[in-house]
This record gives structure tokens, sequence and C-alpha cells, in this order.
């Protein structure tokens, strides 16, 4: 069995991370995820380094989306440090 429709999607999946498009993300990593799950139900069984080979590519993309996520938590939490400043600073310019 070719498993490369399935690191083909995680390779879309990857590309379209940095868009911040999170619905596209989700269908992607739904349509994946399904495709996986059907793995079970095909007669031909993947090798067990192409199934591997997947788990890795896999891996990787989960990473990066961690890494994103943490990034994006990162950013707001400098965003809110900011306001708050700001809104101070103005309060204090007020006196």
């Amino acid at each position: 069995m070719n498993l490369r429709p399935l690191h083909d999607t995680l390779n879309t999946l990857e590309a379209a991370l940095p868009s911040g498009d999170h619905e596209a993300s989700q269908r992607l990593m739904t349509d994946h995820l399904q495709a996986v799950a059907a793995l079970s139900l095909v007669v031909e069984r993947p090798t067990d380094a192409a199934i591997q080979a997947l788990r890795d590519h896999q891996q990787r993309v989960l990473s990066r989306m961690v890494q994103l996520r943490d990034e994006a938590a990162a950013q707001l939490q400098h965003s809110g440090r900011s306001l708050r400043a700001a809104h101070a600073y103005l309060q204090a310019e007020a006196l």
C-alpha cells in the first residue's frame, strides 16, 4: 500500500499552518486522521517502515503546530502587557 497520499496531506497541512487559517488546517487534519483510521480496513497492509515514516512525519507536523500555538500564546501575553502598560501610562499622564 502506498502512503504517499497521507504524506501529501501532511505536507499540505504543514504548508497551511503559517497562514493562520485554522478552519482549513482543522479540515486537513480531520481528513488526514480519517485516512489513517481507514488503514485498518485495507487488505494490503503497509510495511512497518512505511507506517513508522508516516508517524514520524505526523509528529513533525504536530510539533510545528505546538510551536505555532506557543508563539501565538507568547504574542498574546506580550500584547496584553503592552496594552496594560499603555493604559497605565495614559492614567499617569491624566494625573
